[in-house]
């Protein structure tokens, strides 16, 4: 099989791609100039672009039925954030939350050594905000697991 393993896009489905774009701008996000503004948002990354779009458009895109008012909240899916201390996800919690976030579980230790908290961007998208300590960060704050 010769499909390169990596990623380089994660689409997030939104109610309003203009409220949502606000949200990721209040926690320091600068968006890319290739977005067009209401329909679509891309925020690029050190491990790949974020891109924002209707819910709806990307369900159609898909070619998928839009979710029905019955359709589980939790999507089964988390976006983590790396940090290089408890200390940093402390303070990335409380910046989320004061930007409009939510937390889903608040930050505590680890059964395998590490200190995670989740939370969720204002249209219910999952986030990871995460400190392992056996995953040193590079220059670009992307974990090092060692086996890469």
């Amino acid at each position: 099989m010769g499909i390169p393993q990596r990623f380089s896009l994660v689409t997030l489905g939104v109610a309003d791609v203009e409220a949502a774009t606000a949200f990721y701008h209040r926690i320091g996000w600068h968006e890319a100039r290739s977005s067009v503004p209401g329909e679509v948002s891309f925020f690029a990354t050190p491990g790949g672009v974020l891109a924002l779009w209707e819910t709806a458009e990307l369900a159609k895109d898909a070619a998928l039925p839009t979710f029905h008012a019955n359709a589980p909240h939790f999507r089964a899916v988390a976006i983590a954030i790396n940090f290089a201390s408890r200390e940093e996800v402390d303070d990335a919690v409380g910046d989320w939350v004061l930007a409009g976030g939510q937390i889903s579980k608040r930050a505590a230790n680890t059964a395998w050594g590490g200190y995670t908290a989740y939370v969720a961007d204002p249209d219910g998208n999952l986030w990871e905000l995460a400190h392992n300590p056996g995953w040193p960060l590079d220059e670009r704050g992307l974990p090092q697991i060692g086996d890469a």
